[in-house]
């Protein structure tokens, strides 16, 4: 389970409100979800304020049968515009 959030100058600004479950995005086409692809279960990964971006293009084409369900999309979606704000904000996803 990672969990995810949005640091400015090192300083939280908002929390994901649910953990992820992953395990699921390595049967995704890559070319449909590179960014996504790119989470560890074990390991850190930023994103900046241009790539979350195109990570919010990528939960908008998830299958709806994926198992991110809509409720961690549009919590991932509210942190990715909060993310897109400000040009010195980053979304992490801690790994366990």
């Amino acid at each position: 389970m990672i969990t995810y959030r949005v640091l400015r100058f090192g300083t939280i600004v908002a929390r994901g409100s649910h953990g992820i479950d992953i395990s699921w995005i390595w049967e995704l086409d890559r070319d449909l979800v590179p960014l996504l692809g790119h989470l560890l279960p074990y390991a850190d990964t930023m994103f900046n304020s241009s790539q979350v971006r195109s990570l919010l293009a990528e939960l908008d084409h998830l299958p709806t049968s994926s198992p991110l369900v809509p409720v961690v999309r549009d919590d991932l979606k509210r942190l990715c515009e909060i993310t897109s704000r400000h040009g010195h904000s980053q979304l992490w996803f801690f790994g366990d």
